[in-house]
This record gives structure tokens, sequence and C-alpha cells, in this order.
């Protein structure tokens, strides 16, 4: 069985070039957006909606980002700086839905948003193995970055939605 990673790593190397790359990684970043939106009318709990809306939010920045580099074939002037932590504070011990507990429906979302945010760091990642100069490089590095930050986010709401911590 092929991990998602490796589907990433093949999906990358069939590329044609940088426009079919940034093309994809547009319609990419579009569907993300959407789905983020999608959820963030269905939360009841304002915390979810909160995240998902942010979410949505950096989806649309990344779709800038790469519109402008697709159409000025130039990189566009961004922070390089990736974000070490978001100001979201879950909160999920008084924030519970239905009743008080968070659904599965709740945990299975997080779990799908994280997994979109994972193969996106690695399609940026791969991209910026196979680029053709620094910059590209560099952007691709940014974006990675960024997606990374995201997978972080989630991964804290989930931490909290579950309660699980791990004992060092």
């Amino acid at each position: 069985m092929r991990s998602a990673y490796q589907d990433t790593v093949e999906e990358v190397r069939n590329l044609k070039g940088i426009e079919e790359a940034i093309a994809l990684a547009i319609e990419r970043e579009i569907e993300a957006r959407d789905f983020y939106l999608q959820q963030a009318t269905l939360m009841e709990n304002p915390k979810f909606r909160e995240l998902y809306e942010h979410l949505a939010g950096e989806e649309v920045k990344h779709i800038g980002y790469l519109e402008g580099y697709r159409d000025k074939k130039e990189l566009p002037v961004i922070s390089t700086e990736i974000p070490s932590g978001q100001s979201f504070s879950p909160e999920f011990n008084t924030a519970r839905t239905k009743g008080g507990e968070i659904t599965l429906g709740d945990a299975g979302i997080l779990l799908a948003a994280m997994r979109h945010e994972r193969k996106s760091e690695d399609f940026y990642s791969e991209l910026a193995k196979r680029a053709e100069d620094e910059n590209q490089r560099s952007f691709f590095e940014m974006l990675s970055g960024y997606e990374r930050g995201h997978y972080e986010v989630i991964d804290n709401y989930l931490e909290d939605v579950t309660q699980f911590r791990m004992q060092t």
C-alpha cells in the first residue's frame, strides 16, 4: 500500500513544468477554501467556526500568492517568516457542541482538514526540491511552512477535542 506522501512525490514527478504545478496548486487551494467555508457554515461551536473561517482566509492568501506568481512570472512580495503559533485558544472544556460532547463528526472533519494540510505541505516541499532556482525554492518552502502551521493549529484543536496527551 502506497502512502499519501509517495503519491504526492509521484504526482510532482509527473508534472510537466512550473505552470502545471501552479495550476494544480491553485486548484487545491480553491478546493480547501471551499471545504473550510462549507464547514464553517455547519458549525454550531463558535470556536470551530472561527478555526474554519481562519483556514479559509489562509487558503485565499495562498491563492493570491500563486496567482500573482502565475500572472507576473515573479515571486510575490510576502513575508517569508513561517508563523510560529496561532492566537487561537480553543477552550473546548467550556465550549462543547451538542449537549456538551464533541461528536465524531467534528473530530472527523478535523482529521480531514489535517490530512489536506499535510498533503499540501508535502506537495509544496516536493516542488521546492525540484525548483529551478533559489527564488522558486524559497517560495515553495514558504508555502510548505504555512501548510505545516495550519496542520499544527488543527492538531492543537484535535488534541483538545480528544483530550489526548502523551506522557513524556
